[in-house]
């Protein structure tokens, strides 16, 4: 599946460590796949989740969507950070480093959500500047507080500033016209709270990245799905915000995006472009953009287009995943972050 061009192209793939080496006429090699009429696709990537929402420990949330096809995630820490603080940042960014999944982060940029609420950490404009620094920390994530940057809050502005040229991701639900104007003034770059039509189409107007989301309680794919056309396919792309682990088992992570977009009619190739190279190219991550010489050997094998059946999946070259079963260990469970859920004794007031 070449996702640069958008057609499906005859050829050998030949794989050098944990990089691509060649695409063409490659008759020789120590080991050689033959898919036998398969297709082969680069590995998917879901372009905004908070992982936590699948209530699962970070490396068995790998078991679950690497099998999946999903060989690239980015995330906003932001509800561990609620709990913990950038400590819980930490736990997560260095544990990901074990796993055979790119895990990208986005450096939670609202928590305590408002200023309302109360949180077991509060993350500054101060604190955000150095988990930008972290490894694989790839720039701000959803921006929530977007009354404070339409009115121009002097901290909300700072986290803004902190991001230094990086990715700034969106959070606008309903922002419309001047608002929505100044709210993009700030250097955000994508939404993935629009829910209608009308609401994408101005978004993608204005310049914003639109991101169709399709998770466990929020769903617009039906919504926005037709405002994907020639002209506007490569300003979107596909993400699940939350989805929870049942769901992840019974329906799949981003590849079940991908699946509901090919049966309401989305060709199978562009739905594949929308989970790979137009997520990549949003992120920046160059590398990950398709099949071609240069490039990580983040593959999948695919048995059925159209029905985005997925066997093998390899990550950095090496097979991690067939048939839906995770081929690989889980590191060693650590005791950090334990007890950080503490309820008060109910008393019969409280009741």
């Amino acid at each position: 599946v070449n996702t640069f061009i958008g057609e499906i192209e005859q050829a050998d793939v030949a794989i050098y460590g944990d990089r691509i080496a060649g695409v063409g006429d490659y008759g020789k090699a120590k080991e050689i796949i033959d898919l036998q009429g398969g297709f082969l696709a680069p590995g998917l990537i879901n372009g905004h989740t908070h992982i936590e929402s699948s209530m699962l420990h970070p490396a068995r949330y790998a078991q679950a969507v690497v099998p999946r096809g999903t060989l690239a995630v980015v995330t906003d820490l932001h509800e561990i950070a609620n709990v913990c603080g950038s400590e819980g940042v930490k736990f997560v960014t260095d544990l990901a480093r074990k796993l055979p999944l790119d895990m990208l982060f986005m450096a939670p940029s609202c928590v305590p959500a408002t200023h309302l609420e109360t949180s077991g950490a509060r993350i500054s404009s101060k604190q955000i500047k150095k988990i930008l620094a972290y490894p694989n920390v790839i720039g701000l994530g959803e921006m929530m507080n977007f009354p404070g940057v339409v009115s121009g809050d002097e901290e909300v502005l700072k986290k803004i500033s902190a991001s230094n040229g990086k990715v700034i991701d969106g959070h606008a639900p309903g922002l419309a016209g001047k608002e929505l104007n100044a709210y993009l003034s700030a250097g955000i770059l994508s939404d993935h709270e629009s829910t209608t039509l009308e609401e994408g189409k101005e978004k993608l107007q204005r310049g914003m990245y639109l991101m169709i989301r399709e998770g466990s309680s929020e769903k617009n794919l039906d919504a926005l799905l037709p405002l994907v056309t020639d002209n506007t396919y490569k300003r979107c792309f596909f993400v699940v915000d939350d989805r929870s682990c049942s769901d992840l088992l019974r329906e799949g992570d981003i590849d079940a995006v991908v699946r509901k977009a090919i049966d309401r009619g989305l060709e199978p190739i562009r739905a594949i472009q929308m989970a790979t190279i137009n997520t990549a190219e949003y992120f920046r991550l160059y590398d990950r953009e398709g099949i071609g010489p240069g490039y990580i050997a983040n593959l999948i094998t695919i048995t059925d287009l159209a029905k985005l059946e997925i066997d093998m999946v390899f990550y950095k070259g090496k097979l991690v995943a067939r048939q839906g079963q995770p081929l690989f260990p889980l590191p060693p469970v650590t005791l950090e972050l334990r007890d950080t859920v503490r309820i008060k004794p109910p008393m019969g007031k409280s009741l």
